[in-house]
């Protein structure tokens, strides 16, 4: 073979070698995105309206699906407020200031971050106070934490459809102790 001829292979060599790497790369970019997907995904027919549901039908809310505000304070933020409570399967919220339908929901601590919500409700401009059932009650010492998501307008609570605003510095969160 002619020099010429050998650089042609040899950069033929290359290219399939960085052709394939590069696909690779992409199928397996893909694949997580597929993973991320699937771990947020909702039972079809999921609501809080019943006040018992086993542990396994609650869902989660993974970190990084959601903005979340620069620090999330204890108890009370313009708009909400709910001060540390006893263990129960219902919480009471109070300070509500709401021009639009919200929903408020509850979501138990991981990492220092809202973890698996476990009740929403419903409030309406006007409501000052709420009490969001529970799909299992908090527990001692648990921090927990309770913030306005917005309302799609379908009367049925949908953690993938009713969420947090998308800027972080109007998310709207506080956390609370259970005692």
């Amino acid at each position: 073979m002619t020099k010429q001829t050998q650089q042609l292979v040899l950069m033929l060599v290359i290219g399939i070698l960085l052709g394939t790497s590069a696909v690779m790369v992409w199928k397996l970019k893909a694949r997580q995105v597929e993973v991320n997907k699937s771990d947020r995904s909702t039972p079809s027919g999921a609501t809080t309206s019943a006040p018992v549901v086993s542990e396994e039908k609650a869902t989660t809310l993974s970190q990084s699906s959601w903005p979340l505000p620069p620090a999330i304070p204890e108890n009370i933020r313009v708009g909400l407020s709910v001060a540390d409570q006893p263990a129960s399967s219902v919480v009471d919220v109070s300070g509500l200031a709401l021009s639009e339908i919200h929903w408020i929901g509850i979501y138990d601590d991981r990492d220092q971050h809202p973890g698996f919500i476990m009740g929403a409700k419903r409030v309406h401009p006007g409501d000052t106070l709420a009490t969001v059932e529970l799909l299992r009650p908090t527990t001692v010492g648990g921090k927990y934490y309770a913030v306005i998501l917005t309302d799609d307008g379908d009367d049925t609570f949908n953690r993938m459809q009713d969420l947090p605003p998308q800027s972080p510095d109007k998310v709207v969160m506080v956390s609370f102790v259970a005692q």
